[in-house]
């Protein structure tokens, strides 16, 4: 085995389908060739990028300068009244990569919002390298609880404030800024690929939809993906996997209207009631989901990510202080690390049913709903644990009521990256430049639906290392980045580069 191939210990440690990153698409030719370049760009020395971090303090002012000009933009991806938004954002992003060094940069029609691409060619032999981000923002409410207008940047206290600061223009920006500081000072020899979507925050419907046409536009070695988190503050992170993610709301009618409740109680079907049964039968006492062949191609771990797994530190206290709650839900029997980046989860979003207004109203509601949501494992088919949710559900249904599906979807699959890949191992060595300590190699448990997928595409092989902490409350008001995590950022990146 050659021990810096990731793609071969990928298969061995059964990360799933990136293990075989052509996807049964590209010639053994062309795959044995990315194969050698990947090998020799990873494993060259780090370079000194002393010139570059002091180019980033020589030119702070501009750089924050065009980032607040980038959070302007009220690029809110899910209301349609913003769609104009999303696309000044997207020109301007262009105009800005042709103005720093990537002058093949243009827009991407898709079925939604543009795709920002732009590409800058390398020396040859040199790897390809995809970097991928997203312009789009959440919306904004509550207005009220903002303590500044959401797209009136403001910096306070080391923090730049608006939406959009972390997640993702503050995360894709100090990448660009990294970038086009190596181009200007000749130090760029990889081919770099650039991909900033406008619908990640409502689906990617676009992207996923338009991207199988980009095949050979896309192809790459490395994807790298900077729209993650840290651990904690001077907690370096890899994260190592995401889920896979799909969600279905239903709806339990059977009563013309609403019914008396002394006229029709004990006589009526109640579809409340019958709402919680259901949702009650989705876990066993123990915590696992009861939903027949939802486990089904779940990968377990490898050796190698158990031994990392157990050094993975979790502090339940700390938990509780921060969430009010213990961590006694999922499969309890599992380690929490375990539970959260390598198994599955069934949540209820949401229910809705009857009166909850103040005082009484005595009557059997004659509608019930609710939402859900489940995150998938590594190995784990999204359309096959949809059928099999939908066909529980309906087991459950009693007689006189009938259970309709109001909407559903697939948000893409969950993988698992392989913990001894020489990316993983050039990332570590950056990061314990940027730290002074080995990074934490993190199983994580949301999802970024559309990665799998363009890896797959792409080929490439994704790296996911970012700076965001929670304090940046990203999706909610007030949300804001430090100027140091912006220039850790920044660092990460150009070291990550420079030399390849």
């Amino acid at each position: 085995m050659n021990p810096n191939s990731s793609l071969i210990l990928a298969d061995d440690l059964g990360c799933g389908d990136l293990g075989a990153q052509n996807g049964g698409n590209e010639s053994p030719v062309r795959h044995r060739a990315r194969l050698h370049l990947r090998n020799v760009g990873v494993n060259l020395p780090l370079m000194p990028t002393n010139d570059i971090l002091a180019a980033f303090d020589r030119n702070r002012e501009t750089i924050l300068d065009q980032w607040m000009e980038l959070l302007a933009f009220p690029s809110i991806s899910t209301d349609p009244a913003h769609h104009r938004d999303c696309v000044a954002c997207a020109e301007w992003l262009v105009r800005h990569l042709r103005e720093n060094g990537f002058a093949d940069a243009r827009l991407l029609p898709t079925p939604g919002n543009p795709v920002v691409f732009a590409e800058r060619k390398g020396k040859p032999g040199k790897p390809v390298v995809l970097f991928y981000g997203h312009y789009d923002v959440q919306p904004v409410d509550p207005l009220n609880a903002w303590h500044n207008p959401p797209f009136a940047p403001t910096l306070v206290n080391g923090r730049m404030r608006a939406r959009g600061a972390q997640d993702n223009k503050g995360q894709h920006f100090y990448a660009l800024k990294a970038m086009e500081a190596l181009i200007a000072a000749g130090r760029l020899d990889a081919t770099v690929k650039v991909l900033i979507e406008g619908e990640e925050e409502c689906g990617s419907h676009g992207i996923s939809a338009a991207m199988g046409a980009w095949r050979d536009q896309l192809a790459a070695d490395l994807l790298l993906v900077t729209d993650i988190g840290m651990d904690g503050p001077r907690i370096p992170t890899i994260t190592l996997s995401l889920r896979g993610l799909i969600h279905l709301t239903v709806e339990i009618s059977g009563p013309l209207r609403d019914l008396h409740s002394g006229t029709h109680g004990g006589v009526a079907p109640n579809p409340a009631i019958a709402l919680a049964r259901m949702i009650a039968s989705l876990h066993s006492a123990h915590g696992d989901i009861a939903v027949r062949g939802f486990y089904d191609g779940v990968q377990a771990p490898s050796q190698a990510e158990l031994a990392l797994i157990r050094f993975i530190p979790f502090d339940p206290d700390a938990y509780r202080k921060a969430t009010g709650v213990p961590p006694s839900g999922g499969e309890r029997a599992l380690p929490v690390p375990e539970r959260l980046g390598l198994r599955p989860s069934l949540e209820v979003n949401g229910m809705r049913s009857g009166f909850d207004g103040a005082g009484v109203k005595t009557i059997i509601p004659a509608t019930a709903r609710a939402k859900f949501t489940a995150r998938l494992a590594a190995g784990q088919n999204p359309a096959a644990c949809l059928a099999a949710l939908e066909a529980h559900l309906h087991a459950q249904v009693p007689d006189g009521l009938k259970l309709t599906i109001v909407e559903k979807g697939v948000g893409g699959s969950g993988f698992r990256l392989n913990p001894e890949s020489a990316w993983v191992s050039r990332a570590t060595e950056v990061l314990q430049n940027i730290y002074g300590v080995a990074p934490v190699r993190r199983w994580e448990g949301a999802s970024i639906p559309v990665i799998a997928e363009l890896a797959r595409v792409s080929g490439a092989e994704p790296l996911l290392v970012g700076f965001g902490l929670e304090e940046d409350a990203i999706h909610a008001p007030n949300e804001s980045f430090a100027l140091e995590q912006f220039r850790n950022g920044y660092r990460y990146v150009a070291e990550l580069l420079a030399g390849l």
